[in-house]
This record gives structure tokens, sequence and C-alpha cells, in this order.
């Protein structure tokens, strides 16, 4: 019996973009975060961080994934990243259980600038979003 096989049509292309782009895994976000990218920010290309509660892992200093963000960052020698959050995030309800809808957001943005602000510090360029659902459309909002 032969393996099930797949050949991608798109072209393989050696190098690096030199764009990292973190998110969280919310599979109701995914999809229209990579078009956000394509169609907006016009990055065709992207190394990708995907990982519940997205670029939180930054000031909430996770060491384990903090060191595969700075083996990117050296490795496939990145220029800038994109750090996308989303309202309505499971991993920010499970992490501060009490907090309202409102206060909820607000420690996402806050966590957000600080995550903004250590890529920053490390000497590259970086941009912050805000996603959530606006009468049926996702809306992604640059916080600063």
């Amino acid at each position: 019996m032969q393996a099930e096989r797949f050949k991608s049509r798109v072209p393989w292309k050696d190098g690096f973009s030199g764009n990292l782009t973190v998110f969280c895994s919310d599979e109701r976000f995914v999809m229209a975060t990579l078009e956000f990218l394509r169609r907006h920010l016009e990055i065709d290309r992207c190394d990708l961080m995907v990982v519940a509660g997205g670029p939180a892992f930054i000031p909430q200093n996770e060491t384990a994934l903090l060191e595969r963000l700075d083996l990117l960052l050296k490795a496939h020698e990145i220029k800038q990243v994109v750090l996308i959050a989303h309202d309505d995030c499971g991993y920010y309800k499970h992490q501060h259980k009490g907090l309202s809808p409102q206060m909820l957001k607000e420690k996402q943005r806050q966590d957000l600038l600080a995550a903004l602000e250590a890529i920053k510090a490390k000497g590259v360029q970086a941009r912050a979003f805000f996603a959530f659902v606006d009468g049926g459309d996702i809306v992604f909002e640059e916080v600063k």
C-alpha cells in the first residue's frame, strides 16, 4: 500500500523573508489573520509562532517559548515582527478567571504593548494588532 502524497503548487523559495508573526492558535481567527498579513500588511512570506494566547508568552517570560523566539530572530535574521492578540481569547479567560470581559481586553492590550516593547528592545522593528469581531467581520486594529 502506497502512502498518500500531496504535491504543493507553491514553489520552493530558499532563504528567509526576515518577517515573523506571533498570534494565537484560536481557529476562529487564523484564516482572517493570514488574510490580514497578505492583503493589508502585504507580507507574503513569514515565519509563524502560533501558540495559545499569542504574544502573551513574551511579557509572561515563558522561557521555552522565549528561547524559540530568540532562535528565530537570530537564525532567520528577523527584521520585522507582527504581534496579534484577539478578543474573546480562551487562554486569557483561563489564565485570568474572574476578570470582566472589559478587564480581560485591557489585560491583553497591556500584555501586547509589553510584548511590543520587548521585541523593539531586541533591536527589531515590530507592530502590534488587536483583532475583534464587528458585525460578523473580523477587524484588526493597530495598538500603539
